[in-house]
């Protein structure tokens, strides 16, 4: 079995007979700039096969609505957008060309333009863990394949002929019943999804599936969902894995404890990959980068070296500036989630016309809780514990936190 979505099976004879429906396409050639924007994940791979075995550059542009793929299609010079999940089978075939095929991935850049990062898949593959019993495994994606991380979790699974599982909507009570239902043995996804996971899809659940590794990237992994994780699958191998669509795959930590031992500083396991930390923010040198990506470059992460520890206060752009004072959202969650009767909570930046901006947060309350008293304790415990620059000026009680698509914590000021 190749995919499982959706209740749909899709075996790897049907895969190779898709991906053939793809290799007749009329603008498939080696060098084309084909735009990928098909929704069911089958067609996706089977496309992708498609495009490598003829040498063409494919622009992982995923689902989106009519008017942007417009505007992309322009923008990005595409030869041909494919957005059919069964194309018709047209006369002939393309030869397999001797250039290897490209990929390239769309971040959002600091001005909201799509920013392209290409990758060759090599370098996208050199990640990709070999040996014996990973053809048995079945990889639940939690990211978009279109992301570096879902094309990750993606080629884990079929490089070494095991299942990927593809959850059909995020919900996470739809999600946990799928990890049973479909025998998940490794699951992937980013902090926010595994919290939410924890949180309303069900402990129980997690509890008796068959899972044997949890995969967590994309955010900084704070110490109490380590714990959380490790108590409700204790049998699971938990691994943070650090990454960056520019730079690969750099490490990853199974120690379960948050951040990543100093000693990396010197040498990262495995080697290829090399690491410093300059004015707090850590910098990175990989051999998986993308093309032209080999020089040193800036994570946007900061972090603190502690007890032979290097550990995540966050993204640069994360920071809140409070009157001149800088508030990193992380310091300030992990010093609010202590406070009893807190599930779940987010920390941003709320303009002001006199400080610039202001923390705000967004509070999720215990099912058994009274919302208006973990409120006000967690408010006192913020005047007790933060430097008044750090306290939240605005609290919202919500039912569950805002995220991105990618399933990150949305960072973004709140629409009321």
């Amino acid at each position: 079995m190749a995919v499982i979505h959706a209740g749909r099976r899709t075996t790897y004879g049907e895969l190779t007979a898709l991906r053939r429906r793809y290799e007749s396409q009329e603008a498939l050639r080696s060098g084309a700039r084909i735009g990928v924007a098909i929704r069911d994940p089958a067609s996706w791979i089977a496309a992708l096969g498609a495009l490598d075995s003829a040498g063409a550059n494919a622009l992982l542009l995923g689902a989106r609505d009519s008017d942007e793929l417009v505007v992309l299609r322009s923008t990005l010079n595409l030869d041909d957008l494919w957005q059919t999940s069964t194309p018709p089978e047209q006369a002939g075939e393309t030869a397999p060309s001797e250039r290897p095929g490209t990929v390239t991935l769309l971040t959002s850049g600091t001005t909201g333009e799509p920013k392209t990062i290409e990758h060759s898949w090599e370098t996208l593959a050199r990640p990709v863990r070999h040996g014996e019993g990973q053809e048995d495994a079945r990889w639940l994606c939690a990211y978009p394949l279109r992301l570096y991380a879902g094309t990750q979790v993606m080629l884990q699974a079929l490089v070494n002929g095991a299942t990927l599982v593809i959850p059909e909507a995020p919900d996470p009570a739809t999600v946990a019943n799928l990890i049973v239902e479909a025998g998940v043995t490794h699951a992937s996804g980013t902090p926010t999804f595994w919290r939410q996971l924890c949180l309303f899809g069900g402990r129980r659940s997690l509890a008796r599936s068959e899972l044997q590794q949890i995969t967590l990237g994309g955010e900084a992994v704070p110490q109490d969902l380590l714990e959380a994780l490790r108590k409700t699958v204790p049998s699971a191998r938990i691994v943070h894995i650090y990454a960056s669509t520019e730079l690969g795959r750099l490490f990853s930590v199974t120690d379960g404890r948050e951040g990543f031992p100093a000693e990396y500083l010197d040498a990262v396991p495995g080697g290829r990959v090399e690491l410093e930390i300059r004015d707090g923010e850590l910098f990175a040198r990989s051999a998986n980068a993308m093309i032209g990506g080999e020089d040193w470059t800036a994570t946007g992460d900061l972090v603190q070296r502690v007890s032979g520890r290097v550990v995540f206060r966050g993204r640069r752009t994360d920071i809140i500036n409070v009157g001149g004072s800088k508030v990193s959202p992380l310091r300030v969650e992990a010093a609010l989630r202590q406070v009893e009767g807190v599930a779940d909570l987010r920390i941003y930046s709320k303009s002001s016309s006199l400080a610039g901006q202001l923390v705000a947060c967004d509070l999720v309350a215990e099912p058994a809780a009274d919302p208006e008293e973990v409120k006000a304790r967690l408010l006192k415990h913020a005047r007790a514990s933060l430097s008044a620059p750090e306290q939240p000026r605005i609290v919202r009680l919500v039912e569950r936190i805002d995220s991105t698509a990618a399933l990150k914590v949305a960072r973004g000021e709140r629409e009321s």
